[in-house]
């Protein structure tokens, strides 16, 4: 059967809500793919993991934009945030790769989705968005489990914890900038933006600490960039098809995911401490979606 086919029975037997819900789903589960094919290419330098995690959705977000007809590089009053949101954007993944070298998958996506909360503040501070005080409790609660995962008492766990947290910090300004693109530019001039630009600034450093990989940890960088791309594809799709706070919430399933697949790869769990903040970071970022989303029901 062809893959057109397959697509179509099942749109035909789910609601917009439900497609998004399972699309949401299979995008945690290709960036879960991400993380443990990161991990896994121990010995390759960090800025060809970063360039092949980008080099792959350039073609993609390149026939979105044409598909779309939109502008590849967007317009002249647009650019320095588009740079901006680029920036932070490869802040992110470079900070999150290191992490994701040293500590366990679960633990480095539990804390880099933090940046929800990054989000949060710095929409209320330069966008002018409200902030009610219970997501000042949520944001707390959410520290304190990075405090515990963080193990202070443990300098090895420490320094990756807090460049991971570093991670969710750079993701939230990139978001917090991508919020204000997306009333000027179209989402695809966005991602393909990033996608160039990313590539682009990772070739030189590439170049300059290029390890010749073997053809083993290629396959883990061609698999980590297809299962970004996968990732990208699969997120679009879910936004598509529901709205954000009836599909984001899922996301987190890529915390499941990354466990469950790190178990078969490793045969092992966070430990207790990171499970508890794991536990506490979850709780607080779901009471904060709940919450927002009741208070938008109101308005």
């Amino acid at each position: 059967m062809k893959l057109l086919d397959i697509k179509s029975n099942v749109r035909s037997k789910l609601d917009d809500k439900q497609m998004g819900i399972l699309m949401m789903l299979i995008s945690a589960l290709f960036f879960s793919f991400m993380g443990v094919a990161v991990k896994m290419a121990t010995d390759v330098p960090i800025y060809e993991k970063v360039f092949f995690r980008n080099f792959f959705s350039i073609f993609f977000a390149y026939q979105l934009v044409k598909k779309n007809k939109a502008s590849f590089f967007g317009k002249p009053s647009s650019r320095f945030l588009l740079t901006m949101r680029s920036v932070f954007g490869v802040g992110g993944v470079l900070t999150m790769f290191y992490a994701l070298s040293i500590i366990d998958v679960a633990t480095a996506v539990t804390i880099q989705k933090f940046s929800q909360f990054w989000v949060l503040i710095l929409a209320g501070v330069f966008l002018k968005e409200k902030i009610m005080p219970k997501q000042y409790l949520f944001l707390i609660l959410g520290l304190l489990g990075v405090i515990i995962v963080s193990k202070p008492s443990t300098p090895d766990i420490l320094m990756p914890t807090m460049v991971c947290f570093l991670s969710s910090i750079f993701a939230g300004i990139a978001y917090t900038i991508l919020s204000k693109l997306r009333t000027y530019e179209h989402p695809t001039t966005i991602v393909f933006y990033f996608s160039l630009f990313s590539t682009v600034v990772m070739l030189v450093p590439m170049v300059l600490t290029f390890e010749m990989f073997s053809f083993y940890e290629f396959i883990l960088l061609v698999i980590t960039g297809l299962s970004a791309m996968g990732g990208q594809i699969a997120m679009t799709t879910s936004y598509h098809y529901a709205k954000a706070s009836e599909v984001s919430i899922y996301a987190y399933m890529n915390i499941v995911f990354s466990a469950i697949i790190s178990l078969f790869v490793w045969g092992t769990l966070p430990d207790v401490l990171s499970i508890l903040g794991i536990g506490i970071i979850v709780v607080a970022s779901y009471l904060n979606f709940v919450y927002v989303k009741r208070q938008s029901a109101l308005i």
